[in-house]
């Protein structure tokens, strides 16, 4: 990571030290030289940087020097942070402390000690990169760009995670007949897959584990990471939290025991134990004694590299080792990664150069996909270079550290912002489930994300970083759910062996702290915390000698006696993560953390309210709380903090007041979650009047309120209220000229917000709050007027809109449809369609429509007895029809959607048969039935689907599969997950 971080922050430091702001500053007055001598070796240097990365694994001289540089480095960025900070302070401070602080600050002894300080700072720190500049005694060459190693920004697909598990069909199969054998000798017997890593052992697992005949079969199914550390009452705590067990985090070990007991006894319970390293037969038998009980055929499904493992859980495991892949399957995952989906043909060359390179991988999954990753969008000369130069120098994978070289050597080949962003990842456990957002915003905290434009939104660029990573298997998708754009990855994790390659390239700046002595935590720059219990003394001498930029306390369930030594010890803190660690906020402390940027404070009962010292922390960009049961108040000028772009507070149920967030120049993203008391977003009494140049939340992008129950509207007072509601006529001061996301669910009394009118992305459900949104006129609420003051939504592209206490007035709907000439993408529930007849034929630019839970979703009315409003859809390609429980026979008039590629329908309880006509579907790309009890033919028109790739039937027990004999499909997923592959069925 070496390379990595000091090409990062050479980077940094010369775009700080070169901007204009930054010239200004008057700190800085008199030491231009000076800081000129420090910009000019630090570019020298910078250049060096890629040739001594290459060379630092061979030459301790050179990994000496980087070492040294990279401190020093370290330290002229806190420098320049410092000045920077103060500088904004002075900016942030209001009415007469502004002018009192301004003119103590230029009182002509205090600016020239200021002054005087900073150069003198700046000359040290310029001579120390001088003297190690020269103590260089070997050759490095220079390169001024990163265009060789960076990887191309070609098409990038977030791949869901059963989509790269290819040809371990019939090993699904016999671990499948395993699992449902009995075992008369046993009421809980064991399954091992056991293979080296890399071979897919845990997607083998999690493709049975998501079975639907596993899941009939098992009741319950719980999935427990262990990996290095088998702790027993842990591992009892993941599986009820598998089970879905509440309240187990006060709960004593002998509760837990006993639910454990309650959970499992008398059920046929299926437990997968995931990347077991265990070797303690005593250790296991502790945990073995409380996993009995359960229902004959019960069992215990583990996955581990080492036969002596699964030998220690039961003498009698059935040991189950996958092979890796065909030559041929080899080829499918390696074609996938390496050029995507849809690929006809290839370069012969290409094709070629694959095939050998994936005979390098020996059928390992996870050698294949982060080769193919790399090769990505690359030249057919680099695919050259990499196998004649550079892949021959890999051993081969079956040897002893073949694919951690395989690893090494993709990860080698990222540029140096994705080497930083990987190598962060290893402060996390392993089996950690990563949350895409609250990663981000720790990367955006430390200055991992470059942008050549200072406009960018630097969390758009960290989603490009990620999809990168994702795209090369460094990262693999968890959780994917599907919005207007697509699918989206929210959640991730990381193969275990990954995590060993983050680890080792981390070396010392990234490391998770254990406590356990011995460890030799100089250097470290990023820590972790994972112990159930700081160990205070250990924790300040950790802080006294290192200057930690990422304090994270992961699984803390404690509390901190000395909290103002920690906190004064945190000053180089860029991002602070305290989960669970039961510590008070001491006002006195808390503002020198002045070059935090990220804080996140989760399930603290200690906070009754955020001290006023936040305010001091002008640089925090990003502000998330979560159960804090007792948090009540915020502090009111948190206008100071000019900087801040994400404020999240989610389940802080006491919370009762929050103060003017409309006053935040930079925030973009507001998410109140299940906040019970909160009645008004804004309340204040402030006398001064605000500022009526600058609209209403001038940057604010996304807006989310998710079930504030008591929640009534935006202002706490009339007065201010009515202010707010003239900013709906006055062009001068309009509301949320950026806003683009806006969703609002489970705020039933929710009637006043400013509009939003250049919303694209709307998702809300039946409150008063949209009639409020429609009117220009909020004293013409009537149907008869709707039309004449409705503001439309002309930028509308996506909307999601649940018609959930079924007291949304069908006028509404259409009204906003009526100008919903761009939407491109509509989920609606729980409306009669019958009353949208003519709005439909307006929607020429929609691709996809999900229906569900509708009525009338044949749209006839007396003008249109045959639906032609479909006929209107000419962009329609994605249809789904859900939960429409009456629906006996699709409508005849859907099939005049000749544009449709994708069509889904899901528990139509009522279905019996589906049309000849929908064999006019030509360009049917996917079918998917999914949970209709009642159906029972599928027509001989299926077989005109020329382009259908892939048929999706489960839970459909009146089909007959036999319907299907002659259908040549590349992909037909049946009850039970069973795959058929076309090309076989000759």
């Amino acid at each position: 990571m070496a390379e990595a971080v000091l090409f990062g922050l050479a980077t940094e430091i010369l775009k700080r030290a070169g901007s204009i702001t930054y010239s200004k500053s008057g700190l800085v007055c008199g030491a231009r030289d000076e800081l000129d001598n420090l910009k000019d070796t630090v570019e020298t240097i910078r250049v060096v940087l890629l040739d001594a990365e290459k060379k630092r694994w061979h030459s301790n001289q050179v990994e000496n020097w980087l070492r040294k540089l990279k401190d020093v480095l370290y330290d002229v960025q806190d420098l320049l942070d410092d000045v920077a900070t103060e500088d904004l302070k002075w900016e942030v401070t209001p009415g007469n402390k502004m002018r009192k602080a301004v003119r103590i600050f230029f009182s002509k002894s205090n600016q020239l000690a200021h002054r005087l300080k900073v150069a003198n700072e700046i000359q040290k720190l310029w001579r120390r990169l001088e003297k190690i500049k020269k103590d260089r005694d070997f050759h490095l060459y220079e390169h001024q760009s990163e265009e060789s190693m960076a990887i191309a920004t070609g098409k990038k697909e977030n791949l869901l995670p059963d989509t790269k598990i290819i040809g371990r069909e019939e090993d699904k199969k016999k671990i499948k007949q395993l699992l449902f054998a009995s075992s008369p000798s046993q009421s809980v017997s064991f399954v091992a897959i056991v293979g080296k890593g890399g071979l897919g052992k845990t997607a083998l697992a999690r493709l049975v584990y998501n079975d639907e005949e596993v899941k009939e079969h098992f009741e319950p199914k719980m999935w427990v990471c262990v990996s290095d550390v088998f702790d027993v009452n842990l591992i009892i705590k993941e599986i009820l939290k598998s089970a879905d067990c509440p309240d187990l985090e006060n709960k004593p070990l002998d509760q837990l025991r006993s639910l454990l007991h309650e959970t499992l006894d008398g059920k046929k319970y299926l437990l997968v134990l995931d990347d077991l390293w265990n070797t303690d037969r005593d250790k296991w038998v502790m945990l073995g004694d409380w996993l009995e009980g359960g229902l004959q055929g019960s069992k215990i499904l583990i996955t581990t590299r080492n036969h002596r493992v699964a030998e220690i859980t039961s003498a009698k495991s059935v040991i189950y080792e996958p092979r890796g892949l065909s030559d041929d399957n080899s080829w499918d995952l390696f074609r996938k990664m390496a050029f995507g989906d849809g690929v006809e043909s290839l370069d012969p060359k290409l094709k070629e150069m694959g095939r050998d390179i994936v005979k390098k991988c020996i059928g390992v999954p996870l050698a294949i996909r982060t080769i193919g990753g790399l090769l990505c969008g690359k030249s057919k000369d680099e695919w050259l270079r990499y196998k004649v130069h550079e892949l021959p120098e890999i051993p081969e994978i079956d040897v002893d550290g073949g694919i951690m070289q395989v690893l090494k050597f993709s990860y080698d080949h990222l540029p140096s912002y994705l080497k930083n962003c990987f190598a962060y990842c290893s402060l996390f456990p392993k089996d950690y489930v990563y949350e895409k957002d609250t990663l981000i915003h720790l990367w955006v905290a430390q200055g991992f994300i470059e942008s050549c434009n200072e406009e960018d939104n630097l969390e758009n660029v960290a989603e490009n970083y990620l999809s990168e990573l994702l795209s090369g298997s460094f990262l693999d998708a968890h959780s994917i759910v599907k919005s207007g754009y697509g699918h989206e990855v929210e959640q991730f994790t990381m193969h275990d062996l990954m995590h060993d390659l983050a680890q080792k390239v981390a070396g010392g700046e990234c490391k998770i702290v254990n406590f356990k002595g011995g460890d030799d935590d100089r250097g470290i720059r990023h820590a972790s915390f994972i112990s159930k219990t700081f160990y205070e003394e250990k924790l300040l001498s950790l802080l006294k000698t290192s200057k930690l930029r990422t304090f994270l306390s992961l699984k803390g369930e404690s509390s901190v006696g000395n909290c103002h030594k920690v906190f004064s010890s945190c000053g180089h803190c860029r991002a602070l993560y305290l989960d669970y660690t039961n510590i008070p906020l001491p006002p006195s402390s808390l503002g020198k953390l002045k070059k935090l940027r990220f804080l996140y404070i989760f399930r603290n009962q200690s906070i009754q309210s955020l001290p006023d010292s936040i305010t001091d922390l002008v640089n925090l960009q990003t502000l998330k709380l979560s159960f804090c049961l007792r948090l009540q108040t915020f502090p009111r000028d948190l206008r100071k903090l000019v900087k801040l772009r994400h404020l999240l507070i989610d389940k802080c149920h006491s919370l009762s007041q929050l103060p003017p967030l409309s006053e935040l120049p930079s925030l973009r993203t507001l998410s109140l979650k299940f906040l019970d008391v909160l009645k008004f977003v804004q309340l204040t009494s402030d006398p001064e009047p605000s500022n009526t140049t600058l609209p209403f939340f001038q940057s604010l992008e996304s807006l989310n309120l998710h079930y504030c129950i008591e929640l009534k509207g935006w202002l706490g007072r009339m007065q201010e209220m009515g202010a707010h509601q003239e900013h709906r006529s006055d062009n001068s001061r309009s509301s949320f000229p950026k806003l683009r996301f806006v969703y609002i669910f489970g705020c039933p009394h929710l009637n006043s917000i400013p509009s939003f009118p250049r919303v694209e992305y709307l998702s809300i459900d039946g409150t008063k709050m949209l009639e409020q949104q429609l009117m220009a006129n909020p004293n013409c609420p009537s149907k008869g007027t709707v039309e004449a003051t409705f503001i439309p939504f002309l930028e509308l592209k996506y909307l999601t809109l649940f018609n959930t206490d079924m007291n949304l007035e069908p006028f509404m709907l259409k009204t906003l449809l009526q100008s919903a000439s761009n939407l491109k993408y509509m989920k609606i529930c729980h409306f009669d369609l019958r009353s949208l007849f003519r709005e439909m034929q307006l929607l020429s630019s929609l691709k996809e429509l999900d229906i569900w839970g509708c009525q009338g979703l044949d749209l006839s009315c007396q003008e249109d007895k045959h639906g032609t409003q479909w006929q209107c859809l000419t962009n329609l390609r994605a249809l789904t029809i859900g939960i429409c429980k009456d629906l006996v026979a699709l409508p005849e008039g859907i099939q005049r959607v000749t544009t449709l590629q994708s069509l889904h329908i899901l528990k139509c309880s009522s279905l019996r048969r589906l049309p000849e006509w929908i064999g006019n579907f030509s360009l049917l790309e996917e079918l998917e039935l999914i949970d209709c009890r009642e159906l029972e033919h599928i027509p001989f028109e299926i077989r005109n689907f020329t382009h259908l790739k892939k048929l999706r039937i489960r839970k459909c027990p009146l089909l007959d599969g036999r319907c299907l004999a002659d259908v040549h499909i590349p992909m037909i997923v049946w009850e039970g997950d069973e795959m058929y592959d076309s090309s076989d069925s000759d």
